[in-house]
């Protein structure tokens, strides 16, 4: 029961052998200079951005030249975005920003080529208001407990999994990168309630290293899903003759990918009977510091955001939702 999207293709192997040859050089050089600076994700997203804009200007805009594309071309090539593809505010700022990092590549690089070109993307195409474009997941605490329960019963790495992401808010693509050695039982913080990694682990962020944060997990929730988990893992790991520091692996012993964690979040789903991601825990350990009236300063820290702003964002409770002890005055 994945979350309702709608997707429509224009790119095909075929129309991408027919765009402009001096767009593809534009772009591949572009990538390549971007790739020197950027994380593994940005450059196959831009790429991916790239195809789709320029197999529209093949099919729509008469394959023109990237640097003679005019500003009514542009916000064309948004409208039907919007109209054709139905792309929300996310998908079309990062193409809006993919379109404006390669008009920049081309004024800072290739301006003795293209001397009279100037970056317009920005001037010309307003940013998107954000919008939620999925059907918003919200968990409650009987629901993540009922999970865990589920789990811990039938597959004690998901239940691992499930209560890694429940405990410190990671996102899908840091929970790979959690190893036996991050973790210490010894390795404590704000009064020994949580596990602090014994080292700063790459998360969201720009630049090819994304951010370095040391993640914070609650000690007391997590640790016996944790423990179940590191026995049962002993024994595959041995079975399969393998020696590695990865947390979650395959059924072969190797370290879990991707496409595993993705097969985990399709049996998540069915037991829920709910549209479920990984990233609605994120927002269920917010609701749940909140409930339970953290400071929004603590809350940041623990999650690891640079502003107060996200907590609002991923808080989903109501005043009714929390336990107010100053409401002991009114009695």
């Amino acid at each position: 029961m994945s979350r309702k999207t709608f997707k429509k293709v224009i790119v095909t192997d075929e129309l991408i052998t027919q765009i402009n040859p001096e767009n593809k050089k534009i772009v591949e050089r572009f990538l390549r200079e971007k790739s020197t600076r950027s994380s593994k994700t940005t450059i196959p997203a831009y790429k991916s951005d790239g195809d789709i804009f320029f197999c529209w200007n093949l099919l729509y805009n008469e394959n023109k030249l990237f640097t003679e594309i005019k500003k009514l071309e542009l916000a064309d090539f948004f409208s039907f975005a919007v109209d054709e593809l139905a792309w929300g505010s996310s998908r079309l700022n990062r193409v809006r920003s993919f379109l404006s990092s390669l008009s920049i590549f081309i004024e800072k690089f290739l301006d003795e080529t293209y001397p009279d070109f100037h970056n317009m993307v920005l001037k010309t195409i307003e940013s998107a208001p954000k919008e939620a474009r999925r059907e918003k997941t919200i968990l409650t605490e009987e629901q993540v407990n009922g999970l865990l329960k589920y789990l811990s019963e039938t597959d004690s790495q998901q239940a691992c999994w499930v209560a890694l992401a429940a405990y410190s808010g990671s996102r899908f693509s840091e929970l790979l990168r959690f190893t036996t050695d991050l973790l210490d039982e010894s390795h404590t913080a704000f009064g020994d309630l949580f596990l602090e990694t014994t080292r700063a682990i790459k998360t969201k962020g720009r630049g090819r290293d994304g951010k370095m944060l040391y993640k914070y997990i609650l000690k007391e929730k997590f640790l016996p899903y944790y423990n179940k988990w590191l026995e049962d893992r002993k024994i595959l790991m041995d079975k399969n003759g393998q020696d590695h520091k990865s947390i979650f692996i395959n059924q072969n012993g190797t370290p879990a990918t991707d496409s595993t964690a993705r097969y985990w979040v399709i049996n998540i789903e069915k037991y829920l009977k709910v549209p479920f991601y990984p990233h609605c825990l994120r927002h269920h350990l917010v609701t749940e510091f909140s409930k339970k009236n953290i400071p929004p300063m603590l809350i940041k820290d623990l999650v690891g955001w640079s502003g107060l702003e996200m907590v609002a964002l991923y808080d989903d409770t109501s005043s009714k939702d929390k336990v107010w002890v100053e409401l002991q005055n009114l009695k």
